[in-house]
């Protein structure tokens, strides 16, 4: 059984009391074989118990006040299940029973010479690869991780990457290897490797600009459960994965399964799914919830296979006839069905998000429905039989080019509210919206003939939700560009690469990078923006934000305005709740609560005889793995009755040393006079340690008097990086 608790204390205390002698067990618990975590966020878990006891078991589940919901965990399959009888092609399990009978015969016949299959013509691949390749420098890739849920992957096949595949377990085994050859087919629609010499060129051909994980929810007869699948689709979101591909079906509709996806949903993961391959209308799942893109299939002609499934939510259609791709033991098989299209069209997703990272998934769906060559008879954008029509990589680059990621329309809060599905997916106007890029890139525009882009990377770092950017024009205010768009957040430890803008006009321009903690971004995280090849800004010690400045002129000639690297904060005492970050040194530092007019201080009254108890020094200061090169201390002081050569000294020691060494000493009649405040006073002083990782600062007095004084008040320390 699938079971929602109500929030993750019940969760928790369920699965502890499974294993547990200690902790009584509730009724149904007592039935049960074994308790699992499939989702912690959302709280379900996959109870197992025997099946002569389910109804008993239910009805203790729905009446235990932890349990917010229980379902059932039906069986799925790769899609379809049921062999089909077809007059222009055959069904996944007919295909795949003759793949078996001619397997060895393949592997000895096969060709070395690479093979490019009618769908990535027709689906608009090639040119997409073609103009990246052309302007690399133009078009800067983010990898993209793509996640298959399927009978799993042969991660030795010739033909596909072995680099960077991760895997998850979900109960079958392990996720790269494929007893079947199902995931292992969808896989080499995606992603086979180019440039080869052998086998067949995938959407993605380039294994550097994506990277797959697996999730081995179906055997290797091509059966799993609702639990398996579940397990899957947690182990994409939890790898990092934006894109996953389920060419899989079974069951009702499932409020769990649909909690799961908006998970997926709102953590900006897009999700594609098969159709379903009876030829009629009906509610396949997952196809059909609103929050997954539904895909049909075509034939080499581009018309509707008439084994592929059609309804409302249907919403792009991809090549699924007749489609070579690998098989276990670097083989290759030919396979139908609407399995095959959604690897393809989940591939172009792939490739264009990678060019265009900064978009969201719901920016990125629209953008590929808007661009779908209509397949419609009566002039309509988008019917239930062929939704908005087969998927086209080209025309979506293009539109994501010309008008940036406005071009899939505004973002939604919380993401999954903008995800309806089918003809009713909410696509932008874009007869509103104004070019970012006036250049035609078709025509081979480059920065050669003029037109400027900013490029902008980010590493992210362990709080990647503190990070912002924004790119304005001075002269009139108007926002350019910002990141990440709408209300969504960057995820963490990520890298970003990509354009922050189209073709710059003659103008000043301010870009901005923002974090709301102040501490900018944790090494080994940084940014950097280039312009026309030349870096402009790289940082990652910026504090809370960071403006850069740039203009071009009439003759396009880059100006950078001169910068100062900015002070970031790392102490403020201002002593108004006894010593606070400080310490006394002894019995001649003393707070004193209110004087002069302010709300606390510390005062120093001797130091001829024990200097260190005429002190106060600082707890030690973490740096957070920043390399500071520079220090500034600023503080307000008083004195009274001190005579010449009297004095108070600043000093400093780093990693928690001992030993310290001496910034900077005032005296009286030097600076400053007595009976007097002296307000933001500063000095700047550069260590000499190297790996500092920790700083503390003490003020000491050496007065000749026990009754000279050194009020002091308002401390603060700042730490600067230079700039690179």
């Amino acid at each position: 059984l699938l079971v929602k608790y109500k929030n993750s204390v019940a969760q928790t205390r369920s699965l502890g009391n499974i294993d547990s002698n200690d902790s009584p067990l509730n009724t149904w618990q007592s039935h049960a074989t074994s308790i699992s975590t499939i989702s912690e966020e959302r709280h379900i878990s996959a109870v197992e118990i025997n099946a002569t006891e389910i109804d008993l078991v239910w009805e203790e589940l729905m009446a235990d006040e932890d349990v917010e919901l229980v379902e059932e965990d039906f069986p799925m399959y790769k899609t379809p299940y049921n062999s089909i009888q077809q007059d222009s092609s055959d069904s996944d399990q007919t295909s795949h029973l003759r793949h078996k009978d001619r397997h060895l015969k393949q592997q000895q016949n096969r060709t070395l010479m690479e093979s490019q299959q009618y769908g990535i013509a027709q689906i608009q691949a090639s040119a997409v690869w073609a103009l990246t390749k052309k302007y690399p420098n133009k078009y800067p890739n983010t990898p993209v991780k793509v996640c298959i849920i399927d009978t799993g992957y042969d991660g030795s096949h010739e033909d596909l990457p072995t680099v960077g595949v991760t895997g998850t377990n979900t109960g079958y085994g392990d996720a790269l290897q494929d007893g079947d050859g199902h995931g292992t087919h969808v896989a080499g629609v995606i992603g086979a490797v180019g440039n080869n010499g052998r086998g067949i060129v995938g959407v993605n051909p380039d294994p550097t600009k994506f990277s797959f994980h697996i999730a081995k929810a179906l055997n290797d007869d091509g059966v799993g459960t609702a639990s398996s699948v579940l397990k899957g689709i947690q182990g994409c979101i939890s790898s990092g994965a934006k894109i996953i591909s389920m060419s899989l079906g079974g069951g009702p509709k499932s409020a769990i399964f649909q909690e799961l996806y908006k998970e997926a949903y709102d953590k900006d993961v897009l999700v594609f799914a098969a159709a379903g391959n009876v030829g009629v209308m009906q509610d396949d799942y997952p196809a059909t919830y609103p929050l997954v893109v539904s895909v049909g299939a075509v034939d080499k002609n581009g018309n509707r296979a008439d084994f592929s499934n059609w309804n409302d939510q249907l919403e792009l259609m991809g090549p699924g006839v007749d489609i070579y791709s690998t098989f276990p033991g670097s083989g290759y098989g030919m396979l139908s069905g609407t399995s095959m299209a959604t690897p393809y069209v989940a591939g172009v997703a792939a490739l264009v998000w990678g060019y265009f990272p900064q978009c969201s998934n719901q920016q990125m769906r629209n953008v590929l429905a808007k661009t779908a060559k209509s397949l419609t008879t009566n002039g309509s954008d988008c019917n239930r039989k062929t939704g908005f029509g087969l998927v086209q990589a080209k025309e979506a680059f293009d539109l994501l080019d010309k008008y940036g990621c406005a071009a899939g329309g505004e973002d939604f809060s919380p993401p999954s509210a903008g995800g309806v599905g089918g003809c009713g997916q909410p696509l932008a106007d874009t007869t509103k919206l104004t070019p970012t890029n006036t250049v035609s890139v078709s025509s081979g525009a480059s920065s050669s003939n003029g037109c400027k882009r900013l490029f902008l990377k980010l590493l992210t770092d362990d709080y990647a939700y503190e990070t912002s950017w924004e790119l304005k024009r001075v002269d009139n205010g108007k926002l350019l560009n910002n990141g990440p768009p709408g209300n969504r957040k960057f995820a963490d430890k990520t890298e970003y690469n990509g354009p922050a803008s189209g073709c710059l006009d003659p103008g000043t321009y301010e870009f901005a990078i923002k974090d709301i903690y102040g501490d900018g971004i944790t090494a080994p995280g940084f940014y950097s923006i280039t312009l026309d090849g030349r870096t402009l800004a790289r940082n990652s010690n910026f504090g809370t934000k960071e403006i850069t400045s740039f203009t071009i002129d009439s003759s396009q000639n880059i100006i950078i305005e001169p910068r100062q690297p900015d002070w970031i904060s790392l102490l403020y005492e201002g002593f108004s709740n006894g010593f606070g970050k400080f310490n006394d040194g002894g019995a001649d530092a003393i707070h004193v609560d209110r004087k002069f007019g302010r709300n606390g201080m510390v005062m120093i009254k001797e130091g001829t005889t024990n200097y260190h108890q005429a002190s106060v020094f600082s707890n030690n200061i973490p740096l957070n793995d920043r390399d500071f090169t520079k220090f500034k201390v600023v503080f307000s002081f008083y004195t009274n009755s001190m005579d010449t050569n009297d004095r108070f000294c600043l000093d400093y020691s780093a990693n928690g040393a001992s030993a310290r060494s001496r910034a900077k000493c005032w005296r009286s009649g030097e600076g400053f006079e007595n009976g007097e405040w002296n307000d933001n006073v500063e000095w700047v002083f550069q260590l000499t340690a190297n790996n500092v990782n920790s700083i503390r600062i003490r003020f000491r007095g050496f007065s000749a008097e026990n009754f000279n004084r050194v009020f002091i008040d308002e401390i603060r320390l700042f730490g600067q990086t230079e700039l690179t």
